[in-house]
């Protein structure tokens, strides 16, 4: 089975200052790849309150975060296609913007909602409950995402 391509990332803060700590992406095996995300020396915007959620702090990113380049090579080389699924497609945009952005390279990905996927209602219902009522990383996120999408296209 090929599953479509989802993703999401991990800001530093709700605020939209804020910048990506942590990205989390599906291949078409249904496999899920996720790293730390080493900041930017510009990317100056945390959220202290959200350690105790994601249980990430900036020596942590500092210390086991990726670069920019090494995330983006990863990942468009684990893509197939350039059209990804998130939970929250306008925040990922924005934040894998500034990953680009970061390697001096423009956009080439394109993103949606993971809800185009699913058309049973009751699925996405449970599916939209799981994701906003409950605090998950970016890798719970995208296993979530690809759950929903599995049971739907049963």
């Amino acid at each position: 089975m090929n599953y479509p391509h989802f993703i999401a990332i991990d800001p530093s803060s709700h605020e939209e200052t804020s910048h990506p700590i942590a990205i989390a992406w599906s291949m078409s095996d249904g496999q899920i790849k996720t790293t730390l995300i080493q900041p930017e020396d510009d990317w100056e915007d945390w959220d202290y309150a959200l350690e105790d959620l994601h249980g990430i702090n900036q020596d942590t990113l500092y210390q086991r975060g990726e670069t920019c380049w090494s995330v983006l090579r990863e990942m468009e080389n684990d893509l197939e296609e350039s059209y990804l699924r998130s939970d929250d497609f306008e925040q990922v945009e924005r934040l894998l913007g500034l990953i680009y952005e970061a390697c001096g390279k423009e956009l080439s990905l394109e993103t949606g909602s993971y809800r185009e996927e699913i058309s049973d209602q009751a699925l996405l219902k449970e599916t939209q409950e799981q994701l906003y009522n409950t605090h998950l990383t970016c890798d719970d996120r995208v296993l979530l995402m690809l759950k929903a999408w599995a049971e739907a296209n049963a």
